[in-house]
């Protein structure tokens, strides 16, 4: 494996030049179109029953595939009505909500493609949009960023994580790659030297320093981890294959969390993974959730923010 630490210094390298694919990918998120959305055809729906379980249930989303949050509201990413995450068809669009879940606006902001992963900088929402990464102003909804990828060969720009205040990462989950952007005047991104099928969920430990990454492949998906803090690092297996993954998430006591979709139109499993015994465990979901997509686990209120992209929905349960 590649030595890879070079990445978090001040890149000066210039754009990679892989092409590769994933075409049974985007087959099988074609067919997904096909299911059932579960969208309520009233509109938005509040199970309020819920609270007292420790869960809400939010009704009325468009394929919805990340949740992040600035501390003050959430938001919720719509790949769109027809669940095309490859398609430039201008219908994907931002939620916004209130911590509690209540839906603020459902097109918070809009003219997006297929937007999936998230990231706040600064006042500053990146999201990761077929073959580019765009910024909005959160006060203003303006677009401040933009970087094009599409040189890459790239249909499928999907997880963002936030590394420090000039710098993300994101996947490219059809031609498995990881890519470093780097902000500011002098905007650009840089291949890393890391070649995972389907790679897909990324969170960075920032206190650790080292990055946690799960792919996407029909019952092969794994987690793995990149170690940087004592000089380069190597990627490493935490777990053997188990499943269709998708999101990931750092928890408070050395604990990974991880989402699996199983297989297509079935429930999907959230494990939960300890770094110190390196044990993995089934988490229970109080409602099946089909297609659990780039997750948000709230530190502040031990809640995790679950999308069902399949149904259109978004989970909110308590975890400790």
């Amino acid at each position: 494996m590649e030595k890879i630490y070079f990445i978090f210094r001040r890149f000066s390298q210039g754009r990679g030049n892989r092409v590769g694919g994933l075409s049974l990918l985007f087959a099988l998120f074609t067919a997904m179109a096909l299911l059932p959305s579960g969208v309520n055809a009233m509109g938005v729906k509040h199970k309020a029953e819920a609270l007292i379980s420790g869960y809400t249930v939010i009704d009325g989303f468009s394929s919805p595939e990340s949740v992040t949050t600035d501390g003050r509201l959430f938001y919720v990413s719509n790949v769109g009505v027809k669940l095309a995450p490859s398609a430039k068809d201008g219908d994907g669009f931002i939620s916004s909500l209130t911590p509690d879940g209540r839906l603020l606006e459902r097109r918070f902001i809009t003219g997006l493609n297929a937007p999936k992963g998230m990231g706040i900088i600064d006042g500053v929402l990146y999201v990761a949009d077929i073959d580019k990464i765009v910024g909005f102003d959160l006060k203003s909804r303006k677009p401040v960023f933009s970087l094009d990828f599409s040189a890459e060969g790239t249909k499928s720009l999907n997880d963002i994580t936030v590394v420090d205040s000039t710098t993300l990462l994101v996947s490219a989950t059809d031609i498995g790659e990881v890519y470093a952007v780097t902000l500011g005047k002098h905007k650009r991104y840089t291949r890393m030297l890391i070649e995972i099928k389907g790679v897909n969920g990324l969170a960075f430990d920032a206190e650790h320093y080292r990055l946690f990454i799960v792919n996407f492949v029909d019952g092969k998906g794994a987690l793995r981890v990149i170690p940087f803090k004592h000089g380069p690092g190597e990627l490493q297996n935490l777990t053997g294959p188990v499943g269709m993954l998708d999101g990931v998430a750092l928890l408070p006591g050395g604990r990974v969390l991880f989402s699996d979709w199983v297989k297509f139109g079935s429930p999907g499993r959230l494990y939960l993974f300890d770094i110190l015994s390196g044990k993995t465990k089934s988490v229970e979901l109080k409602e099946a959730v089909k297609g659990p997509a780039d997750f948000y686990y709230d530190k502040v209120r031990k809640k995790i923010w679950i999308p069902a992209m399949v149904e259109g929905r978004v989970m909110i349960q308590n975890f400790k």
